[in-house]
């Protein structure tokens, strides 16, 4: 029972995790359809929808940067003389609530304006929508900018309704109705989006999130595990599939397999702690978690007391005191 009852209060603690700083950030490069990188090529930062609000220049090897950047979505338009203008939509797939800070890649092909060439599969992703459909997509995001979701979700699906393969819109809804609390109409959303681009790290992040959300953990990691695949840097994707891992371990009946979940949890929370150059305290959380599964009670301890040195003024932090004090066994 003792047991029992520590993982449902370190449940809850989880469940009151305090928000962390976002500071979100672009990568790319700018290459040539032969894979050549291109060198001082403009690239400007903008709001999907909306206008510009910072500008760079590749440096060697075509690489650039945008940084401090909130969740949300993003337009890269990159031009350079001799070369066709290109536009790719970039975007941090955790919902702002959440506040982890990402790290997104994104690589853009320019064509040369005498012989355009197809930019190799899976390097970017673009559509020809038309002008009424993107009207009502730009509107749907003003919406959800305002707080104003009933009115964001009709003009997504009128969207959808002008154009019905448009992954954007399609996407956009899908994540929407999850934050509404609808799971099922996601998922439905969710999938249609994935068969219009199965190479959006994105859709399988969200995904990932409505299964967590149903306790589906085994579909979940599955989830999670397609968009670290597709986006190593994904921070949230590492995080949330250690917890998934964590939570299929808590339900396995077989010792061996128990412990293959709880080591390879460890694993992506500890590339989740890299990836937040040591800042995500959540990670502390979950770690006391495997610690005492392993029947590690003074390690769980102290991981719980990091989470409080890092988060000292923690709303849950009389909840986390009295699980450290049961894992050392002492009463009050």
């Amino acid at each position: 029972m003792l047991k029992r009852s520590l993982f449902i209060a370190l449940a809850c603690v989880l469940l009151a995790v305090t928000a962390q700083a976002q500071s979100n950030m672009i990568r790319g490069k700018v290459r040539a359809p032969n894979g050549a990188p291109v060198n001082n090529a403009i690239v400007e930062l903008r709001i999907a929808g909306g206008g510009m609000i910072g500008q760079t220049v590749t440096r060697n090897d075509g690489d650039f940067a945008f940084s401090n950047l909130r969740s949300g979505e993003y337009e890269i338009a990159v031009t350079m003389a001799g070369y066709e203008p290109a536009v790719q939509m970039a975007r941090f797939n955790q919902p702002a609530s959440m506040n982890f800070s990402e790290v997104v890649n994104v690589e853009v092909i320019i064509r040369p304006r005498a012989e355009p060439t197809l930019a190799p599969p899976g390097t970017s992703f673009a559509q020809d929508v038309p002008r009424p459909a993107r009207a009502a997509y730009e509107k749907a995001m003003a919406r959800l900018r305002e707080g104003k979701s009933d009115e964001a979700i009709a003009l997504l699906r009128e969207a959808i309704a002008q154009f019905e393969g448009y992954f954007d819109a399609s996407f956009a809804l899908g994540k929407e109705l999850f934050r509404a609390g609808k799971n099922d109409e996601a998922i439905e959303w969710l999938e249609r989006a994935r068969k219009i681009n199965d190479r959006e790290s994105a859709v399988y992040h969200v995904f990932g999130l409505v299964m967590l959300r149903q306790q589906k953990f085994g579909v979940a990691d599955y989830a999670f595990s397609e968009a670290i695949r597709l986006n190593e840097n994904n921070l949230a994707s590492h995080f949330y599939r250690g917890q998934a891992l964590i939570e299929l371990a808590l339900r396995d009946k077989d010792g061996n397999e128990r412990s293959s979940h709880l080591k390879e949890a460890e694993k992506e929370l500890s590339r989740a702690w890299e990836l937040s150059e040591k800042r995500l305290s959540a990670v502390y959380l979950q770690r006391a978690r495997i610690h005492e599964q392993r029947g590690e009670r003074e390690a769980a301890a102290r991981e719980l007391e990091n989470y409080l040195k890092a988060e000292p003024e923690a709303k849950n932090a009389d909840l986390i005191r009295q699980a450290i004090a049961n894992l050392r066994g002492n009463k009050k």
